[in-house]
């Protein structure tokens, strides 16, 4: 076995003739909430089912990778206020996480990769990488879509009139989702689309001071960005553009520790 492979769909003898310390152990996790009134709850895992698809076909041959099943649920109490959203703890997530490393770390596996599609997941699963480590001497690797700088460069070429952050619910998602499954998409109206700059600025969202927010702080919407400007064509786009990156950095993972 030489290609990308979905974990759930192997043997457990084809597990065991793996040479695991050749293969990433990649971990699609995204969350169940809510995303404004125009968006499905499961939008995060819509878009990160896509991206792992297309990932993996074009990774294709040669390409050591399991890929586990994705989660679902993720941390979101900024959410939580907003009806039909469903947040685990930060405990339970954590306590998810370590059982996972361990069970694969105990046939040897020592790579991990989170592809993270939410980004009230992203601090924790950066500050539990170090314990990883300690604990089971694995090496944990973050690919997380809504963290630093991932869509910046599309964001600017797709949407040069952006005001403000694309942060939840916006440009970005609503146009995946408009490409991906449009059927789930509402009618973008202006009461979808108050978050401004000046209500992100408001709450020291653009400010230097970290701010530890709920959707709430930026209206009833639950919208944090500009959704009108979205379009099934930019979501056409932004899907290529995540996932020749994501391909990028798996590669670049994946050489880094070649042969360790």
């Amino acid at each position: 076995m030489n290609k990308t492979s979905a974990l759930r769909e192997l043997t457990t003898a084809q597990v065991a003739r793996l040479e695991p310390a050749q293969w990433l152990v990649v971990w699609p996790v995204a969350s169940l909430e809510q995303h404004g009134p125009h968006l499905p709850l499961g939008t995060d895992a819509i878009v990160l089912e896509a991206i792992v698809e297309r990932v993996r076909e074009r990774l294709g041959a040669g390409f050591q990778a399991l890929f586990l099943p994705m989660m679902h649920l993720g941390k979101s109490p900024e959410h939580l206020t907003f009806p039909g959203t469903v947040s685990l703890q930060a405990s339970t997530l954590l306590a998810v996480v370590d059982d996972l490393v361990a069970s694969l770390a105990a046939h040897q596996f020592r790579r991990f990769v989170f592809l993270n599609g939410h980004g009230g997941n992203t601090a924790l699963l950066q500050a539990v990488g170090p314990d990883l480590r300690y604990r089971y001497g694995v090496r944990v690797y973050y690919l997380d879509l809504w963290a630093s700088s991932f869509f910046d460069d599309i964001i600017a070429e797709l949407f040069p009139s952006l005001v403000g952050r694309e942060v939840h619910a916006a440009s970005v998602e609503t146009s995946l989702l408009l490409h991906l499954r449009p059927e789930l998409v509402g009618q973008v109206t202006e009461a979808s689309t108050l978050s401004t700059a000046a209500d992100q600025e408001s709450v020291n969202l653009t400010g230097t001071v970290p701010f530890g927010w709920l959707a709430r702080d930026f209206g009833t919407s639950g919208v944090i960005g500009d959704p009108s400007l979205a379009s099934a064509k930019a979501g056409e786009q932004i899907l290529a553009y995540a996932v020749e990156r994501a391909c990028r950095m798996l590669q670049e993972i994946y050489d880094m520790h070649e042969g360790d």
